[in-house]
């Protein structure tokens, strides 16, 4: 009987993709897609990038330091160059990833920028997924409880109508099944925007950036994961992640797309 649902289950699977699949093929006939970093068109399989770019993604690998039964593996999300960066600014830290390295006026820095500010937000869920996917078998996310994205203050919310953070939180959650929570942290003030200012400034400019939002009780006991698009100094994503540990008995981590190293 079960072996006959199973069966059931996975014809109906079938005839529902080859359904996506046809309907995804007439949009692309009418609607082309093209791949933002060649600009080739997509084809029907290919989501956010084609096949060639995403693999040429510059990614850290972080992930993929060997794993044994004494966390040795394990220790790279706490020891590696992207943690060390939280050490000053966050020494609560629990574990730390970074997905891609970060340049600007590069191909990446184009995909992000597409993301964040010419309203691809489905590129941001599809970067998102796939980071995800990629990272899920080194066991980073197994303890996580809940994805809280670096919120906007409103006015940047109103002006791009979404936050690409939270576009990469929910594609990380299509890949995870960890639920994504917008009201832990709100956006308090909004100075000025980071990416002209120094790393003093930097600091400076988001003291006192995010308060706890209307559901912040619920982090109690819990691990957050802090989803942020491109850090830099870090300096943003430590003022968010400081606002989670004013609730008792959280843990915080921290999870970026893209790592500006120097």
């Amino acid at each position: 009987m079960v072996k006959k649902f199973f069966r059931i289950f996975a014809t109906i699977n079938y005839q529902l993709s080859t359904v996506k699949v046809l309907l995804q093929s007439i949009l692309d006939f009418l609607l082309p897609r093209y791949c933002p970093v060649c600009k080739k068109r997509l084809q029907v399989e290919e989501k956010a990038l084609c096949r060639n770019c995403l693999s040429d993604l510059p990614r850290t690998r972080q992930w993929l330091a060997p794993r044994n039964g004494n966390g040795v593996g394990e220790k790279i999300f706490y020891e590696g160059p992207f943690a060390k960066l939280f050490w000053t600014h966050l020494p609560e830290l629990t574990k730390a990833i970074a997905f891609l390295n970060f340049r600007p006026k590069s191909e990446v820095a184009d995909i992000i920028y597409d993301s964040k500010y010419r309203n691809m937000k489905h590129t941001a869920v599809e970067l998102g997924r796939i980071a995800a996917e990629e990272i899920l078998p080194s066991g980073f996310f197994d303890d996580i409880d809940a994805l809280a994205p670096v919120p906007l203050s409103k006015s940047r919310f109103r002006e791009r109508g979404y936050n690409q953070s939270e576009r990469i939180a929910h594609g990380i959650s299509i890949a995870t099944g960890i639920p994504v929570k917008t009201e832990y942290v709100m956006r308090s003030i909004f100075k000025t925007s980071q990416t002209t200012l120094n790393k003093i400034d930097r600091s400076d400019n988001v003291r006192g950036a995010f308060c706890l939002g209307v559901e912040a009780a619920d982090m109690r006991g819990k691990h957050i994961l802090i989803v942020d698009d491109v850090v830099t100094t870090g300096a943003t994503t430590a003022a968010c992640a400081k606002v989670v540990l004013q609730i008792p008995d959280t843990k915080v981590s921290v999870f970026a797309l893209g790592h500006t190293s120097h």
